[in-house]
């Protein structure tokens, strides 16, 4: 498709490219962020709209298809990812206030299954395409973009995480290059969602 284009998230985006983050793991993002008073969205559109953290908009590049926001998808290196975390807490502790505990401790046992990339690798997150356009190729170039994008000093540094229960994406990530090399088990459920085991998987090179 020549009228694809990629650019850089903004705060203007929120509403369309919030509900393709939630999309990329919605049952995880519910087990951490949802409660009796918020819907998960409602905190990754809080977040989305401020520089620094993992869901913030500048860590994540939109897909654009005729001038309308169709993907998302997030990139980052080990380093940066350092960083998250100070910004992260603050903005769970700013939403929840009084009730941030909680999901303080849910997102610590999260990234115990789904974890951040170390200092030499550079992990892919938060993909997601809108519905009335998946089926058509703009994952994988939605991936290809983000890993020429990351200007790597080493191909075999691109890392992602997929959940057990998503076969179809483990699929295309395989077709594309990457090799499943470890698996996180987890037993991580409440009323609002659960996290699966998942898969981090590693890019060796298309075939």
């Amino acid at each position: 498709m020549d009228n694809i284009k990629f650019r850089k998230c903004t705060p203007n985006d929120v509403e369309k490219a919030v509900p393709l983050i939630f999309s990329s793991g919605p049952t995880a993002f519910s087990y951490v962020f949802q409660n009796d008073q918020n819907h998960a969205t409602d905190f990754l559109k809080y977040a989305f709209q401020r520089k620094g953290g993992e869901f913030s908009f500048d860590n994540h590049y939109a897909l654009m298809l005729e001038d309308e926001l169709v993907g998302i998808g997030s990139i980052f290196s080990g380093k940066r990812a350092n960083g998250f975390t100070p910004k992260d807490f603050l903005n769970i502790v700013s939403f929840y206030k009084h009730k941030s505990l909680p999901v303080l401790f849910k997102g610590f046992r999260t990234e115990q299954v789904i974890q951040l990339p170390k200092s030499d690798e550079i992990c892919i997150a938060h993909l997601g395409i809108a519905k009335n356009y998946q089926g058509r190729g703009l994952g994988s170039q939605l991936i290809t973009f983000l890993m020429k994008e990351s200007n790597p000093t080493s191909p075999d540094e691109f890392v992602l995480d997929v959940s057990e229960e998503n076969p179809k994406a483990q699929a295309l990530y395989e077709r594309l290059g990457f090799e499943v090399t470890k698996c996180e088990k987890s037993n991580l459920k409440n009323k609002y969602g659960h996290v699966a085991n998942h898969f981090r998987m590693k890019y060796i090179g298309e075939n």
